[in-house]
């Protein structure tokens, strides 16, 4: 209510001020406040000095009224936006920036009183403070008129907002599919928070986020690790884990083929970690189990864990046949290619649209307040151009003082010092740009846009084009490598290997340098001639860009959806078995929702499945070192991760909106976690997220932050907090094409989980299991297997965990290390001609199983409450050749030499290389099996009631009470 009362007053001292000055004479005080020398101030003002005089007084009281009202509306960040760490600095630099344009503006009106009094010197100063105050009149005044809206929108809206998430509460116990299951998973539901805080960190200043206490924080000094450790509650330590990798359809094909070979060992496990690729088939098994309608009380899919997708079943022969599930045939190439058009003109008509606004509005601003005049060379006003050289000028004696500071070791001082220059800086620039960037872009557009309409439209269709075929090139590169290919280009130069690689950034940035020039030209022609234009079209614009933003959800905009979709079309099947026993394949139907907390579920005799993917976060506060995203999961009790907190998945969905539901279902985790290309990539390079975030081709989703929702779901959550959006509106495409992700923000842009770790073993150590399988179809012909290494480092990093792998072990893997197929002669005999096998011999390794140890920092406890030590097992499966394969499969490697590690990218597998790489997987299954033999007894299915530990006594969610951590 405080903060309702000081906007109202806000609004109504500022409307005084407003009446006051109306009531002055009416007289041209902006021109005579920018003159900038006494011929054009006694020019404009002629014989009327005495309404001048009166109207410069008048605006003493304006200026007094809107310093108030506009400092009354900063105070109010405290309570909105500023809530947020990165915004809390808004209070002190927004106060700050009123009270400069305040002391700006008397100083500028004392001068022109003088200078109407005969003082022809005083004009040039005046306009110089005109100038600045103008300036930080712009920037401050719209920002508090949006902070009052705020308030009182808030203020209207919050009972509406409570009401709501009390109907969330009742209707808790009620499964999100809208139906009563048939006990057929191992557990009811999770139990346990609705949200479960994130560690905090520092950041912004010396600020801790999340601001709320944990009830269980770490007692060790190894607090790092043990945060990075915590898994959600009621997932217990121990028992065995499989993790597969990512890879696209070729980790797919490998995964099934392997997971077949090893169903017996995969019914008694209990986690199944997927990342990416692997993902696909993790999730096709899941929708398989889950898919239950049932017609006159029955069940007719009855495909249970033991043959689920097994060899030979309808499920596995309808994937094996839609393997291109990209594009088919020709309609659904033309469907693909148009999505991706689709997506890039509506990108590029949305972001041109802003610019027209943004032209449109800097045109009559300059109109009304005129800092600069371009119809003339130079156009820059002296006192303008004598104020930006002040502001640096005062930056430079900051900067000099701060580093005084800093030799005289004065903290305090010098923090003051570094925050002072850090505004002059910006102030200096922000004004240049205002005063000369911008009139100097107006002024050369004018004499560079000589087109007419239809040279104009053909050169936006050349813009166009080009964009368009550049992305369709980033997004399908082919980099197929044999290790007979790295051989032979070791022996080339260097420069000859790094061709291609460099010309395909090349063309990137070619083409992100013509967007760049064709945005600045767009926005200088609209500066130039924007008030000139009809007035329905300055009202149109406007109106269609606030329609468009505020309605048009940015994510499905761009190619997640049809990425979801085509998925879909392959994996997302079930078999059903008529009434007269004939079992066909039936895929799922296009609007059939397919929530994450329900066909999600953990089904008796198979592993809980965790969707691996990464959330992106800007700056080092949180994300690994050289990494620029943390891990984030989807399963069907949580989602989330230790960095950023997780949250109930039933509650999520019961509490989101339609739009962002859409993307809280199995289909769309899986399509989630492999979004490989997207605007945010890890540690990929950043001139390719910033095309693919330019021209929509996006495979990422924004969805809910769990660690700013306690706050939001709480009991007595405050009002002034911001709300969870409906939909993803233009700022987060805007944020996408900056790359800005703060870790305090609503919403997470979720992308491929290979962007953090593409194994998914870092996030299976995490769980705590005594022996983890790793598949590793990750690519890579290299002599050591990249994707492992990197896991095992950040596994070290991260949670402590030690990974050994003795010598004789990681050799096997390596590509060369068995003997050739053909023996050679002895060196006395004579040399034998060249063997057909030669390059084949190059390919194969000893073996495509390693063993190691696994050593956590801590010992690890059952959910019976039981240690079980700190030693584990690690039994590592590489997609690679060996000497003993098949014949069909050495035949195909010998006819192939990219088997089998063709390109990612290329996602458009026929029957043959499917089923290569599925015997493959099965093959490499085989040998992980002989390993891993069957033990006696029923599945290992841990039931959580109500006294075990795993559903130990859960605080409240304000509480941010945490659980799931290694002891």
């Amino acid at each position: 209510m405080h903060s309702c009362v000081l906007a109202v007053a806000a609004l109504v001292v500022f409307g005084a001020g407003l009446w006051i000055r109306h009531r002055a004479p009416a007289v041209d005080d902006v021109g005579l406040q920018l003159a900038g020398g006494a011929r054009a101030a006694h020019t404009l003002v002629g014989d009327r000095a005495a309404d001048y005089r009166t109207a410069v007084t008048a605006d003493f009281v304006l200026t007094g009224t809107y310093t108030i009202s506009t400092a009354l509306a900063f105070s109010l960040s405290g309570r909105t936006i500023a809530v947020r760490m990165r915004h809390r600095c808004l209070l002190v630099y927004g106060i700050g920036a009123v009270v400069a344009a305040c002391v700006c503006a008397v100083t500028e009106k004392l001068l022109l009183l003088h200078g109407l009094s005969g003082a022809d010197w005083a004009f040039a100063w005046a306009a110089g403070f005109a100038t600045v105050k103008w300036l930080l009149l712009v920037v401050t005044v719209p920002v508090a008129a949006v902070l009052v809206a705020i308030v009182l929108k808030r203020a209207a809206f919050y009972g509406c907002a409570q009401r709501r998430y009390a109907r969330e509460r009742a209707c808790h116990r009620t499964c999100v599919c809208g139906s009563k299951h048939r006990g057929d998973t191992t557990d009811s539901g999770p139990e346990g928070p609705d949200v479960v805080a994130p560690w905090p960190v520092m950041a912004w200043g010396r600020m801790r986020w999340p601001g709320t206490a944990r009830g269980d924080p770490p007692r060790s000094r190894a607090a790092r690790w043990e945060n990075g450790s915590r898994v959600p509650p009621g997932r217990e330590q121990g028992g065995l884990g499989f993790c597969v990798s990512g890879g696209g359809i070729r980790s797919a094909c490998v995964t099934l083929g392997a997971l077949q070979a090893l169903r017996p060992q995969l019914r008694r496990a209990r986690y199944l970690v997927s990342v990416s690729g692997g993902g696909y088939t993790t999730g096709a098994l899941q929708l398989a189990l889950a898919g239950t309608c049932r017609w006159r009380g029955e069940d007719p899919y009855r495909a249970g864990p033991g043959d689920v997708f097994m060899p030979g079943t309808p499920e596995e022969d309808h994937t094996r046949r839609h393997s291109k599930y990209v594009a088919e045939g020709t309609g659904q190439w033309l469907a693909a290619i148009g999505a991706v058009l689709r997506g890039l003109l509506a990108s590029l008509g949305l972001l041109t649209v802003t610019l027209l606004v943004l032209g449109l509005a800097l045109s009559w601003g300059y109109h009304l307040v005129p800092l600069a005049d371009p119809t003339r060379l130079p156009g820059f006003r002296g006192p303008a151009l004598w104020a930006v050289l002040a502001l640096l000028c005062a930056a430079a004696v900051f900067w000099f003082l701060w580093l005084v500071s800093l030799f005289l070791a004065r903290q305090f001082l010098s923090e003051v010092l570094k925050q002072v220059f850090r505004t002059f800086v910006v102030a200096g620039l922000l004004l240049a740009v205002v005063v000369v960037v911008l009139p100097a872009l107006e002024w050369g557009t004018a004499r560079l846009w000589t087109l007419h309409a239809p040279a104009t439209a053909v050169s936006g269709g050349v813009v166009g084009l080009l964009t368009y075929l550049t992305v369709l090139v980033g997004t399908s590169w082919r980099r197929i490598e044999s290790t007979e290919h790295a051989v032979e280009s070791a022996r080339r130069s260097r420069l000859v290997r790094a061709v291609p690689v460099l010309g395909k950034y090349l063309l990137v940035w070619a083409v992100l340098l013509v967007v760049t020039a064709a945005s600045l030209l767009v926005l200088g022609w609209a500066i130039h001639v924007g008030r000139t234009w009809p007035a329905a079209v300055q009202i149109g614009l406007p109106v269609v860009l606030c329609a468009v933003a505020l309605s048009l959800d940015q994510t499905w905009t761009s190619l997640h959806p049809f990425y979801r979709a085509r998925l879909a079309t392959a994996f997302a099947v079930r078999r059903k078995t008529d009434p007269d026993g004939e079992q066909v394949a039936v895929p799922y139907d296009f609007d059939e929702p397919t929530p994450l907390a329900c066909y999600g579920r953990r089904h008796p005799g198979f592993p809980q499945v965790v969707f691996a993917a990464a959330a992106n976060l800007s700056g080092a506060d949180r994300t690994p070192p050289g990494r620029h995203a943390v891990s984030f999961t989807l399963s069907y009790d949580y989602v989330g991760g230790p960095d950023v907190g997780y949250a109930r998945t039933d509650v999520l969905w019961n509490r989101t909106r339609p739009v962002i539901r859409k993307d809280l279902t199995v289909e769309s985790a899986v399509a989630v976690s492999g979004a490989a290309f997207a605007s945010a990539m890890g540690r990929q390079a950043r001139a390719f997220q910033t095309l693919f975030a330019l021209s929509n081709a996006r495979l990422g989703t924004w969805l809910p932050n769990p660690g700013v929702l306690g706050a939001l779901w709480g009991e007595r959550a405050d009002w002034g907090l911001p709300p969870m959006p409906g939909i993803r509106r233009l700022p987060y495409l805007l944020r996408e094409v900056s790359g800005r992700y703060p870790l305090d923000d609503r919403m997470l842009l979720v992308t491929d989980g290979g962007h953090y770790e593409n194994l998914g073993l870092v996030e299976l150590l995490r769980h705590g299991v005594t022996t983890a399988v790793c598949v590793d179809a990750s690519g890579g012909s290299g002599a050591f297997a990249p994707a492992l290494g990197e896991a095992i480092a950040l596994a070290k990093e991260e949670l402590g965990v030690e990974i050994r792998i003795a010598r004789e072990d990681w050799q096997k893997l390596v590509p060369g290390s068995a003997p050739p197929l053909t023996p050679q002669p002895a060196p006395p005999a004579p040399p034998a001609p060249p063997s057909p096998l030669a390059a084949l011999d190059l390919r194969l390794s000893a073996d495509t199983v390693a063993e190691g140890e696994i050593v956590y920092p801590r010992a690890l406890v059952d959910e019976r409450g039981r240690t079980l030590g700190t030693r584990g097992r690690l039994i590592v499966a590489r997609a690679t050749l060996t000497p003993d394969m098949p014949y069909a499969l050495l035949a195909y490697a010998q006819a192939h030499r990219a088997f089998p590690h063709d390109g990612t990218s290329d996602q458009w597998f026929d029957s043959r290389r499917f089923d290569a790489y599925q015997a493959l997987g099965h093959w490499i299954g085989e040998r992980v099996a002989k390993l891993l033999p069957v033990e006696s007894g029923a599945p290992r299915h841990p039931v959580r009631g109500p006294g075990s530990p795993g559903a130990a006594q859960q605080t409240p969610v304000h509480d941010g009470r945490a659980g799931g951590t290694v002891p």
